[in-house]
Protein backbone atom coordinates (compact mmCIF):
# COMPACT_ATOMS: atom_id res chain seq x y z
CA UNK A 1 0.00 0.00 0.00
CA UNK A 2 1.15 3.54 -0.63
CA UNK A 3 2.67 5.48 2.23
CA UNK A 4 0.58 8.54 3.25
CA UNK A 5 3.42 10.99 2.56
CA UNK A 6 3.92 9.57 -0.93
CA UNK A 7 0.49 10.80 -2.03
CA UNK A 8 1.42 14.36 -1.04
CA UNK A 9 4.35 14.27 -3.47
CA UNK A 10 2.14 13.26 -6.42
CA UNK A 11 0.74 15.71 -8.91
CA UNK A 12 -2.90 15.53 -9.96
CA UNK A 13 -2.20 13.06 -12.75
CA UNK A 14 -0.19 10.83 -10.42
CA UNK A 15 -3.04 10.75 -7.94
CA UNK A 16 -5.58 9.94 -10.67
CA UNK A 17 -3.34 7.21 -12.05
CA UNK A 18 -2.86 5.70 -8.60
CA UNK A 19 -6.60 5.69 -7.93
CA UNK A 20 -7.30 4.13 -11.33
CA UNK A 21 -4.69 1.42 -10.81
CA UNK A 22 -5.98 0.60 -7.31
CA UNK A 23 -9.55 0.50 -8.65
CA UNK A 24 -8.51 -1.82 -11.50
CA UNK A 25 -6.73 -4.19 -9.13
CA UNK A 26 -9.64 -4.31 -6.68
CA UNK A 27 -12.33 -4.77 -9.33
CA UNK A 28 -10.25 -7.42 -11.08
CA UNK A 29 -9.84 -9.27 -7.77
CA UNK A 30 -13.60 -9.23 -7.27
CA UNK A 31 -14.28 -10.20 -10.87
CA UNK A 32 -11.91 -13.20 -10.91
CA UNK A 33 -12.29 -14.15 -7.23
CA UNK A 34 -12.82 -17.89 -7.69
CA UNK A 35 -10.38 -18.06 -10.61
CA UNK A 36 -7.58 -16.00 -9.08
CA UNK A 37 -5.19 -18.96 -8.99
CA UNK A 38 -5.51 -19.35 -12.75
CA UNK A 39 -4.78 -15.65 -13.20
CA UNK A 40 -1.78 -15.90 -10.84
CA UNK A 41 -0.37 -18.68 -13.02
CA UNK A 42 -0.79 -16.51 -16.13
CA UNK A 43 0.82 -13.43 -14.57
CA UNK A 44 3.67 -14.91 -12.55
CA UNK A 45 5.34 -18.16 -11.66
CA UNK A 46 3.48 -18.69 -8.39
CA UNK A 47 3.81 -22.00 -6.60
CA UNK A 48 0.94 -23.79 -4.88
CA UNK A 49 2.57 -22.98 -1.54
CA UNK A 50 2.65 -19.27 -2.40
CA UNK A 51 -1.00 -19.37 -3.44
CA UNK A 52 -1.87 -21.11 -0.18
CA UNK A 53 0.01 -18.37 1.67
CA UNK A 54 -2.15 -15.69 0.01
CA UNK A 55 -5.27 -17.55 1.17
CA UNK A 56 -3.98 -18.39 4.64
CA UNK A 57 -4.93 -15.12 6.41
CA UNK A 58 -8.45 -15.37 5.03
CA UNK A 59 -9.24 -18.93 6.15
CA UNK A 60 -11.85 -19.53 8.81
CA UNK A 61 -11.49 -21.88 11.79
CA UNK A 62 -12.10 -24.85 9.52
CA UNK A 63 -9.30 -23.79 7.17
CA UNK A 64 -11.65 -22.73 4.37
CA UNK A 65 -11.80 -19.42 2.53
CA UNK A 66 -15.45 -18.43 2.31
CA UNK A 67 -16.55 -18.16 -1.32
CA UNK A 68 -17.61 -14.54 -0.81
CA UNK A 69 -14.16 -13.70 0.61
CA UNK A 70 -12.16 -15.25 -2.23
CA UNK A 71 -11.53 -11.77 -3.67
CA UNK A 72 -9.26 -11.02 -0.70
CA UNK A 73 -6.41 -13.41 -1.58
CA UNK A 74 -6.88 -12.37 -5.21
CA UNK A 75 -6.39 -8.73 -4.24
CA UNK A 76 -3.40 -9.57 -2.02
CA UNK A 77 -1.78 -11.36 -4.95
CA UNK A 78 -2.54 -8.60 -7.45
CA UNK A 79 -1.18 -5.93 -5.12
CA UNK A 80 2.06 -7.85 -4.58
CA UNK A 81 2.34 -8.67 -8.28
CA UNK A 82 1.77 -5.03 -9.32
CA UNK A 83 4.58 -3.84 -7.03
CA UNK A 84 6.91 -6.32 -8.72
CA UNK A 85 6.01 -4.92 -12.16
CA UNK A 86 7.24 -1.48 -11.12
CA UNK A 87 6.02 2.08 -11.15
CA UNK A 88 4.55 2.12 -14.66
CA UNK A 89 0.78 2.10 -14.32
CA UNK A 90 0.54 1.41 -18.05
CA UNK A 91 2.70 -1.70 -17.72
CA UNK A 92 0.68 -2.98 -14.76
CA UNK A 93 -2.67 -2.56 -16.48
CA UNK A 94 -1.37 -3.83 -19.84
CA UNK A 95 0.18 -6.95 -18.26
CA UNK A 96 -2.98 -7.56 -16.26
CA UNK A 97 -5.06 -7.27 -19.43
CA UNK A 98 -2.77 -9.73 -21.25
CA UNK A 99 -2.91 -12.16 -18.31
CA UNK A 100 -6.69 -12.02 -18.24
CA UNK A 101 -6.80 -12.63 -22.00
CA UNK A 102 -4.72 -15.82 -21.52
CA UNK A 103 -7.20 -17.35 -19.07
CA UNK A 104 -9.61 -20.07 -20.15
CA UNK A 105 -12.82 -18.27 -21.04
CA UNK A 106 -11.20 -14.84 -20.65
CA UNK A 107 -13.31 -12.41 -18.68
CA UNK A 108 -12.08 -9.60 -20.92
CA UNK A 109 -14.51 -10.82 -23.60
CA UNK A 110 -17.49 -9.72 -21.49
CA UNK A 111 -15.79 -7.29 -19.12
CA UNK A 112 -14.96 -4.24 -21.24
CA UNK A 113 -14.13 -1.94 -18.31
CA UNK A 114 -10.49 -2.97 -18.26
CA UNK A 115 -10.06 -2.26 -21.96
CA UNK A 116 -11.60 1.18 -21.47
CA UNK A 117 -9.33 1.84 -18.52
CA UNK A 118 -6.31 0.83 -20.58
CA UNK A 119 -7.32 3.35 -23.24
CA UNK A 120 -7.81 6.00 -20.54
CA UNK A 121 -4.40 5.53 -18.94
CA UNK A 122 -2.71 5.55 -22.33
CA UNK A 123 -4.40 8.90 -22.99
CA UNK A 124 -3.40 10.54 -19.72
CA UNK A 125 -0.06 11.84 -20.96
CA UNK A 126 -1.79 13.47 -23.93
CA UNK A 127 -4.32 14.99 -21.55
CA UNK A 128 -1.53 16.23 -19.28
CA UNK A 129 0.35 17.78 -22.20
CA UNK A 130 -2.78 19.56 -23.41
CA UNK A 131 -3.90 20.70 -19.98
CA UNK A 132 -0.52 21.99 -18.86
CA UNK A 133 0.99 23.13 -22.14
CA UNK A 134 3.11 26.26 -22.05
CA UNK A 135 0.73 28.02 -24.46
CA UNK A 136 0.59 31.78 -24.28
CA UNK A 137 -1.93 32.94 -21.74
CA UNK A 138 -2.83 35.83 -24.08
CA UNK A 139 -4.47 33.35 -26.46
CA UNK A 140 -7.36 32.79 -24.09
CA UNK A 141 -10.43 34.99 -24.24
CA UNK A 142 -12.12 35.68 -20.94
Amino acid sequence: MTQPGALLKMDCQGLVVRLIQDFVLLTTAVEVAHRWRELAEKLAKVSKQQMDAYESPHRDRNGVVDSEAMWKPAYDFLLTWSHQIGDSYRDVIQELHLGLDKMKNPITKRWKHLTGTLILVNSLDILRAAAFSPADQDDFVI
